[in-house]
């Protein structure tokens, strides 16, 4: 009877231990995918899932595209959608194998009367990059690069916390405006 009493006493310390080793190992588990979860960007999908919620968000935001084209250029793949609202303008998904490597959106002559509608198609952008980037912080971000462009410069990039650098470039031949949204 003894005996029974003291391996009992012995073995609820390790059950309770082996216990809390379970839980914390599920808690560190759910932490992983929460974290990875968090990071909801371009570069960890499909191609077709890219296209898919570029489609998905022109529509709401009100943004009409073509259906996007397969393109290869200097065996370099891609897929292209002109947008209707804005003359010469395009959204271009590179990617490499099955990575998507990068978003660009060129707008062709930018000018003071249509900067409204341009920045509607850079944050429509910045959102498909990072679907956990609503419209405010984008419009947020794409200011934030705008102001900080050096007086006579034309470009400026910068690298967000969710891993993604976002850069500016205007021609100043063509006035030209390419954005783009690459995974660091």
């Amino acid at each position: 009877m003894i005996n029974k009493k003291v391996w009992l006493i012995l073995l609820l310390p390790i059950l309770l231990f082996v216990s809390c080793q379970n839980k914390k190992k599920e808690e560190t588990k759910n932490k992983i995918q929460d974290k990875a979860e968090e990071f909801k960007v371009f570069s960890d999908k499909s191609v077709e899932k890219v296209i898919e919620e570029f489609e998905k968000n022109s529509r709401r935001n009100k943004i009409s595209i073509e259906k996007f084209e397969k393109l290869t250029f200097e065996n370099k793949n891609y897929y292209h959608s002109k947008i209707n609202i804005k003359k010469n303008s395009a959204y271009t998904i590179n990617y490499d194998g099955i990575e998507v490597t990068s978003l660009v959106v060129k707008i062709g002559s930018v000018t003071g009367t249509d900067l409204g509608t341009i920045e509607d198609l850079v944050v429509n952008l910045i959102e498909v990059s990072d679907e956990n980037i609503k419209d405010e912080e984008a419009r947020k971000l794409y200011a934030e690069i705008l102001a900080g462009m050096k007086e006579g410069s034309l470009s400026n990039e910068l690298s967000y916390k969710n891993t993604i650098k976002y850069a500016i470039t205007i021609s100043k031949d063509t006035g030209e405006l390419i954005f783009i949204a690459q995974q660091i």
